[in-house]
């Protein structure tokens, strides 16, 4: 048994849609299986009543080694150019990643999760080496280097993934 960090969303009982949209999403087209696990909020500055102690039950979408996507335990050089060149419905896996170890050091500074910083660096290092921008992987729109340059607005981060190879998404075993 282990600690997972992460952020949940409350589903609103009205939106019927949402459960059966990530169900396809996550399930049928993910290959993840579903889980209803404890999920014990931060204590907030808002919420002065909400303690470590109160726990919430989440669903949590989780790959197993029976998905056909799963890529196993393979060496951090390979899931980082697996991550790299891979892509989803959603968009390049990159994007995920970097946005996911943004998001733990803003959030959870304390969750020091060594793997996933691992990986980060590994992506980067390779981007850097085959040339690939990854702010414009990511539909960030570009640095201005001069004033009186016009700055066009962000273009989908998909539209630039012909750069790199054409892969199905991959499962990565964290």
């Amino acid at each position: 048994m282990g600690i997972t960090w992460g952020r949940a969303f409350l589903v609103a009982a009205n939106n019927k849609a949402a459960l059966p949209y990530l169900c396809t999403r996550e399930c049928k087209l993910g290959g993840y299986r579903t889980y209803t696990v404890n999920f014990h909020p931060r204590p907030s500055l808002f919420q002065p009543n909400n303690s470590p102690l109160d726990k919430k039950d989440a669903l949590l979408y989780i790959a197993v080694p029976g998905n056909q996507h799963w890529l196993g335990s393979a060496p951090l050089p390979d899931i980082a150019k697996q991550i790299l060149e891979c892509h989803g419905p959603s968009g390049p896996n990159v994007e995920y990643l970097l946005r996911l170890a943004d998001f733990m050091r803003r959030e959870v500074p304390e969750a020091l999760d060594e793997h996933l910083f691992s990986l980060e660096r590994l992506v980067r290092n390779f981007a850097a080496d085959m040339k690939v921008c990854l702010k414009t992987l990511m539909g960030e729109p570009p640095e201005v280097k001069e004033e009186k340059q016009e700055v066009r607005p962000a273009v989908p981060s998909f539209q630039f993934a012909s750069r790199i190879p054409d892969k199905k998404l991959r499962c990565v075993n964290m």
